[in-house]
């Protein structure tokens, strides 16, 4: 009689079988954190812009009229070295990060009610004021603009994080810089003859015609945090006041001690003797007086102008 393979027990069969979690087979729900830092799914930015056109500047090539309206949130790992971050290379003592606010956030640009250090010259005419460089801090900004150019440039640096703007800055300075010196040198070649100045040679010699620059729209966009950084109103009214100040403290001074007091005692023990009706009998006189005498000079006058 032929004899199989051993069977195992069937305590055996059940510690072979692979065990499930407790409670696997129960309904569950699942927890899923979204990815924090640069890799976050949260929406930063929200523009908006709005153009309109007329028939009378379509027909002459006008620049629509445009508006457009930003709304900006810096999370912390953009300004600051954070775990699980990239390290930003120029940093302050604190570990924040250096990065400076586009040309229309800047103090220079600012009007004076929002913290802008613009002055004018002898003339009324605007002037440069140096000033303390604002940078990129966490929190929200505000940006708005009623140029076509301008929005078009915010568009594009919404792709870009404040290190590549920044280095998007600097290239359009550059750019800026160079197309002036190309129209200095055609300016400068024209009054001097034109083709025998290039073939002399120099920077712009021959065909090279650097790209053109970027319009600078500064002037025309307004960038600032949220809340802005009003400034101290106050200081000018305590300066208009400070008189007032110190003429009321003068009083509260005299009335705390006794001056006043005395002041107005006196005035009453005054008041119950001859020496008031005296003193309103010697002004009446005196000015009945005065009007006498000018009215016998007025006759005077008049005789010598008859004869």
């Amino acid at each position: 009689m032929s004899t199989g393979p051993a069977q195992p027990a069937p305590q055996q069969q059940q510690q072979q079988r692979a065990r499930k979690p407790p409670f696997a087979d129960w309904p569950t729900i699942k927890i899923l954190t979204p990815p924090q830092g640069r890799f976050s799914p949260k929406i930063d930015e929200w523009c908006l812009t709005y153009c309109s056109q007329t028939v009378s500047g379509r027909i002459h090539s006008k620049e629509p009229n445009c508006h457009s309206l930003c709304i900006r949130k810096v999370f912390p790992h953009e300004v600051r070295n954070v775990i699980s971050y990239k390290k930003h290379r120029n940093v302050d003592t604190e570990g924040k990060a250096k990065y400076p606010l586009p040309a229309e956030g800047q103090s220079t640009n600012l009007p004076r009610y929002l913290g802008g250090n613009a002055a004018d010259d002898a003339e009324g005419r605007p002037k440069v004021v140096p000033g303390e460089t604002k940078y990129w801090d966490e929190g929200w900004y505000l940006w708005t603009s009623n140029s076509r150019s301008a929005a078009l440039q915010k568009t594009n640096t919404m792709m870009l994080d404040l290190e590549r703007q920044q280095q998007l800055v600097a290239q359009q300075e550059q750019r800026r810089e160079v197309w002036q010196d190309y129209q200095e040198h055609l300016k400068q070649a024209g009054s001097e003859g034109g083709e025998q100045n290039q073939s002399n040679g120099g920077k712009w010699w021959g065909p090279i015609v650097p790209p053109k620059a970027v319009p600078d729209t500064s002037l025309q966009s307004l960038l600032i945090p949220l809340p802005p950084d009003f400034p101290p109103f106050w200081d000018r009214i305590n300066k208009l006041l400070a008189p007032s100040h110190q003429a009321l403290g003068i009083l509260r001074d005299s009335i705390t001690s006794g001056e006043q007091k005395e002041f107005a005692q006196r005035i009453w023990d005054k008041a119950w003797t001859d020496e008031p009706l005296l003193l309103a009998t010697r002004t009446f006189s005196r000015a009945y007086e005065r009007w006498k005498e000018r009215d016998t000079a007025d006759e005077d006058d008049d005789k010598k102008d008859s004869h």
